[in-house]
């Protein structure tokens, strides 16, 4: 199975950076993720035309989204397990930020995907695959802009490929 990961697109509307980049590879995806701060409802009705299109809450996104958005997800996919939440208030408490994320789990993930932080991350914690896409179009510090493709192969495990976008 091949999903796209994405996170704080930060438009008001659909870009045509997003809709040519919807019609030439993320239509094309088993599945799209996105993990929050679209800011615009109508970039997720336009990015929710996908068949297997699913999506968390962010900090930017109260204005639509937390009347029906929730604010974390639990997916099943091709017998991975996969979470999603945003990942805002990462500099409350102490300790590591992502494991306190995943401390919110009542169950082992595959594969744990947030956003909220604009910089690309990928890491193991456990079992478990760690994935920040980053942002969209306004990386921090020296990620790119962009997503994140990855490969859920049973029997096999997770692969995953950076895809830049320009502006």
């Amino acid at each position: 199975m091949r999903i796209a990961v994405l996170s704080d697109t930060h438009l008001k509307i659909p870009s045509s950076r997003l809709t040519e980049e919807y019609e030439a590879e993320l239509r094309h995806m088993d599945a799209v993720l996105h993990c929050g701060d679209f800011t615009g409802e109508p970039v997720w009705a336009y990015l929710n035309g996908h068949p297997a299109f699913y999506a968390v809450s962010g900090n930017m996104d109260a204005d639509f989204g937390g009347g029906f958005l929730p604010d974390k997800r639990l997916l099943e996919l091709s017998g991975f397990r996969v979470g999603m939440l945003h990942g805002d208030g990462l500099g409350l408490g102490s300790g590591d930020p992502v494991q306190r994320m995943l401390d919110f789990w009542e169950t082992e993930l595959a594969l744990f995907c947030y956003g909220h932080t604009h910089r690309r991350e990928l890491r193991r914690s456990g079992s478990t695959t760690v994935l920040n896409p980053g942002s969209f179009r306004l990386p921090k510090g020296d990620s790119k802009a962009g997503y994140a493709v990855i490969d859920l192969i049973p029997d096999q495990g997770i692969q995953v490929e950076w895809r830049e976008v320009q502006g």
